[in-house]
């Protein structure tokens, strides 16, 4: 296979080894995974914040591998991680246990974070197809609900009793997935760099942040971008057992990752067909405000319809926005040092993640109600702070900022 052939192929191979990669039959049930093991609501919390603590130290450092090593090897390596993850959470129990598992799991998708989009847009700028980056990148996000779409239904009618058995079945289940997902990356063609990345190694580093102070576009977009992100996470962490103690049993926990995964695949899939049609910054408003009042709804009514249905749709719009930002950033972005610039840009997550979960697990602690109302006023806060029609003027006059 020449070389064209193989960079074209690139999208196709990691499309399936990220569904791959990506499978989890344990999300339908995973935060009462935690608790079973001896892991606390409040706990669990802080657990994301051991995640956001280790996205600090390694994001940008995979960033730089990935831009020095290539961006295959270090998918690879984040693949290997994940594996090791699994591996370990088979037997582990309590708080210190899961605490060395997520330091791996946060690694692992540091390594993923950033590379696989510079991967994509690379591999499409060498075959002179850059500008379909948002077509694809959707299609690769969604690719990683393409089997949980069903796998956690599944998991959810094995684990209903949830006893020990069922949940060390679901996890060799998604190490021999990620294993598969492994085999094929393995297989990705690696495209080329702008310029040889050995010979600007010191630089690379310097230069992505040269190039997000050069455009405060790139800054307000990520802050618009991880706040909703945050939002749709401490509400993910919540639902299982707020849902659970309004009368929704731990089948219909399954039918709700159905339906939420294979809404979020179709949107995704076909996003930027809605872009073509609804500009960027009408539909990254639009999706907050939807969220916002989804939120209101969970707070004001006690139906458990109602909370189910609420709670899916504030889910699925959280992710549903994800591959709208790549065709606003990319472009902005060197490509020897774009899987670097989008980590450092990853990093602020992190950093809003730490403070945001500790007073979500403080707040779950007393009424986890409340965490739905720390959500609600990060959103009202990006729709007064970070509006993306601000974003949109900024990226058309950055001279103005």
């Amino acid at each position: 296979m020449n070389r064209q052939k193989g960079l074209v192929r690139n999208t196709s191979l990691l499309y399936w080894a990220k569904s791959l990669v990506a499978v989890n039959i344990l999300n339908s049930v995973i935060t009462l995974f935690y608790i079973s093991r001896g892991v606390s609501i409040e706990q669990i919390f802080y657990l994301g914040i051991i995640w956001s603590i280790t996205t600090l130290v390694t994001e940008v450092p995979t960033g730089y591998l990935a831009d020095r090593f290539g961006r295959k090897n270090t998918l690879l390596l984040g693949t290997v991680l994940l594996i090791l993850s699994w591996l370990f959470s088979f037997m582990a129990h309590g708080f210190v246990s899961f605490a060395g598992i997520f330091v791996l799991m946060s690694f692992s998708y540091s390594c993923f974070s950033g590379t696989e989009e510079a991967l994509i847009y690379d591999s499409l700028k060498e075959t002179g197809r850059e500008k379909e980056i948002t077509k694809y990148n959707g299609r690769i996000i969604a690719a990683q609900h393409i089997f949980n779409i069903f796998m956690p239904a599944i998991g959810a009618f094995v684990a209903q009793g949830l006893t020990e058995t069922q949940f060390q079945v679901l996890i060799v289940v998604n190490i021999i997935a990620i294993s598969g997902g492994f085999l094929l990356l393995l297989f990705l063609t690696e495209p080329k760099h702008a310029q040889d990345v050995t010979a600007i190694e010191r630089g690379i580093f310097k230069q992505s942040l040269d190039t997000i102070r050069a455009n405060p576009y790139l800054l307000r977009v990520s802050f618009n971008k991880l706040l909703i992100f945050v939002v749709g996470f401490i509400i993910w962490r919540s639902y299982q057992p707020f849902l659970v103690e309004h009368g929704i049993s731990v089948y219909w926990l399954g039918v709700f990752y159905f339906v939420k995964l294979s809404l979020i695949f179709v949107l995704q899939s076909y996003l930027h067909k809605l872009e073509e049609k609804i500009s960027v910054f009408k539909l990254l408003n639009g999706s907050t405000i939807l969220i916002a009042l989804c939120i209101v709804g969970i707070l004001a009514f006690q139906s458990s319809i109602l909370l189910f249905v609420f709670i899916l749709l504030t889910i699925i719009i959280a992710d549903v926005r994800e591959p709208l930002f790549a065709s606003l950033t990319n472009p902005l972005i060197s490509s020897h040092t774009r899987s670097t610039t989008l980590s450092n840009l990853n990093v602020i997550k992190a950093f809003l993640d730490i403070p945001v979960l500790l007073l979500s697990g403080w707040l779950a602690k007393n009424d986890i109600r409340n965490v739905f109302w720390l959500a609600l006023v990060i959103c009202l806060l990006v729709l007064v702070v970070v509006p993306a029609r601000k974003m949109v003027e900024i990226h058309l006059n950055p001279a103005r900022y």
